[in-house]
């Protein structure tokens, strides 16, 4: 390898950052051999990449070695526990046969890793592992993907726990704003953004009023925007939708009040 230049894989650096495609090189060329101990192996990418930090170094290995990219000989080195659950291993079901979930169930090695590489906490999976074989097993179903239930699973519950309001229903509030991507929905439908954010203010006066707790407003706001616009269409020679969210009558009072054709429908 060119001691002045270092290149690497595209595709590993995005995937792994560009700390661990370096390495990985490195790693490949001749004086980097796959029987030398961990800790020679990085004290030699350590003499060769003199612009990393020993920890950066350390953290990108591990990536690689999990990912089965690389390997060593972990020597005396002591063996990342950090990883894993204090839990039995499942047995696998070689034949793909369908099992129900039991109390003694656990995520495989592979699937742990996949949880990390994603950037989430064991902690915070192990955390979650017990709520859900509860409800696996409450509701009694045979499934042969358990761990990809859990991958999927572990990854909604993170989502929920960094949103702004930890995935709980929470009430209008004066500061609240639609997220860009709501702009974008009704943008499909034609109506700009400056159009939709003329109807914000009434429809946060109207909910933070109205005293409703949901999870996600964006959604309720859409749709709002959208019958506001269809009411407007619909003014010219046309009946109007009924419309139990605020906004303006389009008789006066005197003509609402004289208005029999309510009535029309009865017979006496």
């Amino acid at each position: 390898m060119n001691k002045e230049k270092i290149s690497f894989e595209k595709e590993v650096a995005e995937t792994l950052g560009i700390n661990a495609a370096i390495i990985l090189e490195l790693y490949k060329s001749l004086n980097f051999k796959s029987h030398l101990p961990k800790d020679k192996l990085l004290e030699l990418i350590q003499s060769e990449c003199p612009f990393m930090d020993r920890k950066e170094i350390e953290t990108s290995f591990e990536k690689l070695l999990k990912v089965k990219l690389i390997k060593a000989d972990p020597g005396n080195s002591n063996k990342n526990s950090k990883n894993t659950f204090n839990v039995k291993e499942p047995k696998k079901n070689n034949d793909g046969s369908k099992t129900k979930i039991s109390n003694s169930w656990s995520p495989s090695k592979e699937t742990v890793e996949v949880i990390e590489l994603g950037g989430i906490q064991l902690d915070f999976a192990k955390s979650k592992l017990k709520e859900f074989k509860i409800y696996w097993m409450e509701r009694s179903q045979a499934r042969d993907n358990w761990n990809i239930l859990f991958i999927d699973f572990i990854r909604r519950e993170w989502a929920k726990e960094h949103s702004s309001n930890k995935g709980m229903p929470y009430c209008m509030h004066q500061d609240w704003s639609p997220n860009e991507d709501v702009f974008e929905v009704l943008k499909l439908s034609e109506i700009s953004k400056e159009k939709a954010s003329d109807y914000l203010k009434e429809f946060i006066i109207y909910w933070e009023e109205n005293g409703t707790a949901l999870k996600s407003w964006n959604s309720k706001f859409i749709d709002y925007v959208k019958r506001k616009e269809l009411n407007l269409i619909s003014k010219n020679g046309k009946e109007n939708y009924r419309n139990n969210e605020p906004g303006k009558f389009t008789k006066g009072f005197t003509e609402r009040k004289s208005d029999q054709s309510w009535a029309k429908e009865f017979k006496f």
